[in-house]
């Protein structure tokens, strides 16, 4: 496991998202919630009050919104991208942009019309840096 550097992020990433599925698992989801989402939302969570964001100004909700195009992938995938979205974050010279742009929009794609437009309406408004990728789907017929 590397420490350091983009290696470091990712495994950083899937170790905080395996402590927070065994704590779903072990403790109990929350109603409505499976210990993926627990994993996929703790891990980005964590990341971004101890990330570049700092302690505050982390809202709940805009954390799930930013999460839903690696939400609706399988787990692995889910994960896999989800690691390399906080790599291109915080040091997107070293993201996979291939791995990105595939997952973002087979993520999108996965989401229901009315869903997908709202999340990228509020994706657009927020900035996310997901969007850029997402610009594909606006834009097909």
């Amino acid at each position: 496991m590397a420490i350091f550097g983009h290696q470091g992020i990712r495994d950083a990433m899937i170790a905080s998202y395996q402590k927070h599925v065994e704590l779903a698992r072990t403790n109990g989801a929350p109603a409505g919630s499976t210990p993926h989402e627990c994993g996929m939302y703790g891990a980005f969570a964590t990341r971004c009050r101890l990330g570049l964001r700092g302690l505050f100004g982390v809202d709940e909700t805009q954390m799930w919104m930013e999460l839903m195009p690696f939400m609706p992938l399988e787990p692995d995938a889910g994960l896999a991208a989800l690691a390399e979205y906080i790599v291109y974050k915080e040091s997107p010279k070293d993201a996979d942009y291939d791995l990105l742009d595939r997952a973002v929009l087979k993520g999108l794609r996965m989401l229901d019309e009315d869903t997908r437009a709202s999340i990228l309406s509020v994706a657009r408004a927020k900035k996310f840096r997901w969007f850029g990728f997402a610009l594909k789907l606006i834009h097909e017929p």
